[in-house]
């Protein structure tokens, strides 16, 4: 499954060269994972038990997000683990100009109890669709 969301570049996401600050991509990635979860999930669901703590970040600049662009996130998984989950992103208009890719990691967390855990069986079967 693959989920894509329009983003909104905000003035504020742009630096004094005038494009997207490359730190502003790990926000436009955190939207993309979330709607893939909305999309996949639901947003009915216990975070305190069931929740998720990112562990790594990477990402491929390829072109320059400007103001005026209006990019598009593209967010889907490459991999569930026993206890994580890989989730890879591409970010491109709708001409198909790729501004970006990357991955990341997460781990399923339940912050009652402090521990990681193992991805629920019911997500395997939700994420997957």
């Amino acid at each position: 499954m693959k989920v894509a969301k329009e983003i909104n570049v905000r003035f504020a996401d742009i630096d004094v060269m005038g494009h997207v600050n490359n730190a502003i991509f790990l926000s436009y990635f955190e939207e993309g994972r979330m709607a893939f979860f909305e999309e996949a999930i639901g947003i009915d669901w216990n975070w305190k038990t069931d929740g998720i703590v990112l562990a790594r970040n990477e990402v491929d600049y390829k072109v320059p997000v400007l103001l005026k662009d209006k990019p598009i996130i593209d967010t889907w998984i490459v991999e569930i683990g026993k206890k994580s989950m890989v989730f890879a992103y591409s970010i491109h208009n709708d001409a198909g100009k790729e501004f970006a890719t990357g991955r990341s990691v997460l781990v399923c967390f339940d912050y009652e109890k402090g521990v990681t855990k193992e991805v629920p069986d019911k997500w395997k079967v939700l994420l997957h669709k």
